[in-house]
């Protein structure tokens, strides 16, 4: 019989990950689950009906109900692949901002993973997680402060985003990379207003064509970002 491997500290295992969530994320046993880290690489994926863990040589698939349950912490009994030798698979999977060692890309959640004896940490889930759900309000142009009726922003789980540009309702696509975020040139409707207004919509459609990148910030706003900085920042 296999001797039972002890469940372990999150701390240790997911230090340099932000702990805030921002907004309601996945819970931690939803699946499909799908989690990678870095140095070593690794990647984990845990469908309706498999577990597979996949780093340098090690190769771990198994059936994807654990064994074992205790809180975050999902215990599984898997194989070494070709080789059919029994090995244990803990996986503890936390809701909260986790970055993207390489990239930088936020996800929604913090994974930690152990296969055998050794131990992996990273970052699971679906980025596109982050942006979606309820409207943000911008408060932030280019680092100056909106003015009211600020733009607005909702991401759509269909790569629609759709809003007030602060004048005009808008549309556009966006698109997340395994590095970037990339939206569309919007379509706006065709309303005159004040001059401020109409001012600040052309500089927020300007900006959000130029966004390559997002973030959450310590305190649940939306940071986003191209080649100059922090083009936006909103909050919901």
């Amino acid at each position: 019989m296999q001797p039972r491997l002890p469940f372990l500290p999150l701390v240790a295992l997911l230090a340099g990950c932000a702990t805030t969530p921002a907004n309601p994320l996945p819970a931690a046993g939803e699946l499909p689950l799908r989690a990678h880290g870095n140095e070593p690489a690794w990647s984990l994926v845990i469908d309706g009906e498999t577990l597979r863990f996949e780093s340098d040589r090690l190769h771990v698939a198994g059936p994807a109900l654990p064994v074992q349950i205790d809180g975050e912490r999902r215990r599984y009994a898997a194989a070494l692949r070709d080789r059919a030798i029994p090995v244990a698979v803990e996986v503890a999977v936390v809701p909260g901002v986790c970055r993207d060692g390489m990239s930088g890309m936020p996800y929604p959640l913090r994974v930690a993973a152990t296969v055998g004896e050794r131990r992996f940490a990273g970052c699971g889930g679906d980025p596109a997680a982050l942006l979606q759900g309820s409207e943000w309000a911008v408060v932030e142009l280019a680092g100056d402060v909106a003015v009211a009726p600020s733009p607005t922003l909702r991401f759509g789980d269909d790569g629609r985003l759709a809003g007030r540009a602060s004048c005009n309702a808008y549309g556009a696509t966006y698109a997340l990379t395994g590095e970037t975020l990339a939206i569309g040139r919007g379509m706006t409707t065709r309303m005159a207003c004040p001059p401020p207004q109409m001012a600040q919509e052309r500089r927020f459609l300007e900006l959000l064509e130029s966004v390559r990148r997002f973030d959450l910030a310590d305190d649940g706003s939306l940071r986003l970002g191209n080649d100059a900085g922090w083009a936006i920042r909103a909050r919901r």
